[in-house]
């Protein structure tokens, strides 16, 4: 019996079980439903409610501040947050902020669950997007897809526990430890549904019996998961007609920032590396050209020294100063003089090398624009 299948039928045994744990609904993301189910609650109330919990308020005007709504001048108040987001927005952030500090909780396989963390949430800001095209609400398809995706966050919690009596003879790859995990998405999604007690039109939407048609709801969260597994493998998704076009585009382009400012940020600071995660040499595929090009990591905080080491026709690899969060997205800019490029990448790979880092970044899902910009660079002498 292969690793894999045995991995994958030892999960199957604690499914069947019921042995497995669903994390608690969020404390701060409950708190504020009561507020919100009020009739006459305030601006004032729901930023109360989210200055009690430091994470989520450092991520409420990080969202703020994104691409995704961000206006003209930049907003420090929590008050001022809300106004600009909707209080239910706040809300659905809230849920997504607690799901990511459960899914992303230090373990073995850590790389694995901000992969998975990271998909689930893309599939939920596309359920937001293209919800009002279906004629659903927004958020409730935003939650549909929040949960469509947190039973693989709990199918790789339930894999970490049987690592502690059982581990494979050979570490498995992401990909690998993933597609374990994904066969019981459904099931563990639907377990998390009920005991949160969540609305019916979302259980039946995430229901693992549901088809191509159950619901308007079911078939975005089926195309949004989609439209997330081609973005996390670096392909360019299509619009199912072409009046979501718009839409798509709007939310690919506004998705890099929004992914980065709703990051749990405990999950940002990598752990050691796992023996039962194998790494792959190289992330980038073609021709890696050595090229000096400048590049200075945008964070705000604790940025990174960064020196290149190559290019390819897809994205760069760099030497780095401190460590990066596989699967996270990061802003540099590339290139010298007066006007450097901005762009996003995803960390594809990150690996020690002697007292720093090698770091392999791809281009995120580039327009044609980018991608012709991109091969000018790597063709340049």
């Amino acid at each position: 019996m292969s690793n894999i299948e045995a991995m994958r039928r030892a999960l199957t045994e604690v499914v069947s079980k019921g042995d497995f744990t669903v994390p608690p609904y969020p404390a701060v993301a409950m708190r504020l439903q009561r507020v919100l189910a009020r009739d006459n609650y305030a601006i004032a109330d729901v930023a109360d409610v989210v200055a009690t919990d430091a994470p989520l308020a450092a991520t409420v005007l990080a969202a703020a501040n994104s691409a995704l709504v961000a206006g003209a001048s930049p907003i420090t108040s929590l008050s001022r947050a809300v106004n600009r987001l909707g209080a239910r927005t706040v809300g659905s952030i809230a849920l997504a902020s607690g799901v990511g500090a459960l899914a992303t909780s230090g373990g073995v396989l850590q790389d694995v669950k901000f992969r998975v963390w990271r998909r689930g949430v893309t599939c939920a800001l596309a359920c937001q997007k293209l919800a009002p095209a279906s004629q659903l609400d927004p958020e409730e398809a935003f939650l549909a897809g929040l949960l469509h995706g947190f039973g693989r966050s709990v199918a790789v919690a339930s894999l970490e526990r049987l690592l502690k009596t059982y581990q494979p003879p050979r570490p498995l790859t992401a990909v690998e430890w993933l597609n374990i995990a994904d066969q019981h998405r459904a099931v563990l999604a639907h377990a998390v549904a009920e005991s949160w007690q969540l609305p019916t039109t979302i259980a039946e939407a995430i229901d693992p019996g549901a088809t191509a048609g159950s619901s308007a709801l079911a078939d975005l969260v089926v195309y949004a998961d989609q439209l997330a597994a081609d973005l996390d493998a670096g392909r360019m998704p299509a619009a199912r007609a072409p009046s979501e076009t718009p839409h798509l585009d709007e939310l690919i382009a506004s998705l890099p920032a929004t992914l980065d400012a709703l990051a749990p940020q405990a999950s940002l600071r990598p752990s050691a590396a796992s023996p039962l995660l194998a790494k792959p040499e190289r992330a980038l595929t073609g021709e890696l050209r050595h090229k000096s090009l400048p590049v200075v990591d945008r964070k705000s905080k604790g940025a990174a020294e960064l020196k290149t080491l190559g290019l390819t026709t897809t994205g760069l690899q760099v030497e780095s100063s401190r460590p990066f969060q596989e699967s996270s997205m990061v802003r540099l800019a590339v290139g010298g003089g007066d006007a450097p490029w901005d762009i996003w990448f995803n960390v594809a790979l990150c690996v020690a090398s002697g007292a720093r880092y090698r770091v392999e970044l791809e281009l995120f899902s580039p327009t044609r624009e980018s991608r012709e910009r991109w091969r000018a660079l790597f063709d340049a002498p």
